[in-house]
């Protein structure tokens, strides 16, 4: 097939990492090819996974009667989900990516959904719905991470989708997740967009970098993807009895990089609210690990945490924001004070505030 002079393999490139999963791969991977939508390849790269998991996609690919669409690609040696995914990248031969994590699934009549919209609206990207599920598939209502359910509607223009999801720092309009997205391959090889290398939140920075390019933007309200919420999830804290102090440094370390991305989009309509938002972020991260030091493998220095409190913006530029200028100066003001200070001023505050505006 060809479109606008660039040849398809096929319609939808569906790509899945897979490591340490062979508890959830069998529904993941059956809730793919039992959707009704063939024109598409399902692209399965071990990661070097030390389970059962890649034996589970052979046995399926062997026997179910779409198993065809399988391609496994194997990785050197164990790299990370961020590599996986731009493996799927560089392997993709159709005109739609869509990501999934191999512990996940999708709802029934998913992928047709989210094809039918992307082609009828022209979209770079096309949002479904998620819904917030524990291990047995049951609605979890009050999960920390929670389920978006759109409106069906569509934002064109430069501009429109991120000053959507940065409509108001208190609402969340729009997830980080990569995955339930249906994007063009032809707008990801435009801008020569790539995952950057992290052990965790791949998915967050690639979408600081994704969201300002987009121009066109489709969202349907039908529940599409299913997030399973694991009890042995690294980001569930709470279920953990030592938390390394190496998964801390990283968080804080990706958090630097969007608080500096978010430098250029100045001048961007959403700019204050961005950057408002992420220094909310940074300060909630914060606030987290001095609630969970106890759990740390070794205590976190002070002033690794004044480094990451630390605004990017100066107080002179702070003082134009049209809005959220007091909690800006505040966090500035924070950053510059001696390392034991800030920490305590932190402290204190995450005690007695629980949102700001």
């Amino acid at each position: 097939m060809e479109t606008s002079g660039i040849k398809y393999a096929c319609q939808i490139s569906v790509g899945m990492p897979v490591w340490g999963v062979e508890k959830y791969i069998r529904r993941c991977l059956l809730s793919i090819l039992d959707q009704d939508f063939d024109d598409m390849e399902v692209l399965v790269i071990n990661d070097c996974t030390p389970d059962k998991s890649i034996d589970i996609v052979k046995e399926i690919a062997s026997s179910h009667h779409k198993g065809n669409l399988v391609k496994i690609f194997n990785q050197p040696h164990n790299m990370g989900c961020w590599a996986a995914r731009n493996r799927i990248l560089e392997e993709a031969k159709g005109k739609y990516i869509l990501l999934i994590d191999s512990d996940d699934y999708f709802s029934k009549g998913a992928i047709p959904a989210l094809y039918k919209e992307a082609e009828r609206t022209e979209a770079e990207i096309t949002y479904g719905s998620i819904s917030v599920v524990n291990e047995d598939g049951e609605l979890i209502p009050d999960s920390s991470v929670q389920g978006i359910r759109q409106k069906d509607f569509v934002l064109k223009g430069k501009d429109k989708l991120a000053s959507y999801a940065n409509d108001n720092i208190h609402e969340l309009k729009l997830h980080n997740f990569i995955w339930n997205n249906l994007i063009r391959t032809d707008f990801i090889n435009k801008h020569q967009l790539k995952f950057r290398k992290t052990k965790f939140w791949d998915d967050v920075l690639f979408n600081a970098d994704m969201q300002p390019l987009v121009e066109s933007a489709c969202f349907i309200s039908a529940i599409t993807y299913n997030y399973v919420i694991r009890d042995d999830s690294l980001s569930n804290y709470q279920s953990r009895d030592i938390i390394n102090i190496e998964e801390i440094r990283q968080h804080l370390s990706n958090q630097q990089y969007l608080k500096f991305q978010s430098l250029s989009l100045k001048g961007k309509p959403y700019f204050e609210t961005r950057m408002t938002k992420m220094m909310l972020n940074v300060f909630y991260t914060i606030i987290g690990i001095i609630r969970n030091q106890a759990k740390l493998s070794e205590e976190i220095n002070k002033s690794e945490i004044r480094q990451a409190i630390q605004h990017p913006l100066s107080m002179k530029n702070i003082i134009r924001f049209k809005e959220y200028k007091g909690i800006n100066c505040l966090f500035w003001a924070i950053g510059k004070m001696p390392a034991s200070m800030s920490y305590a001023t932190i402290q204190t505050i995450g005690k007695i505030k629980k949102s700001f505006r």
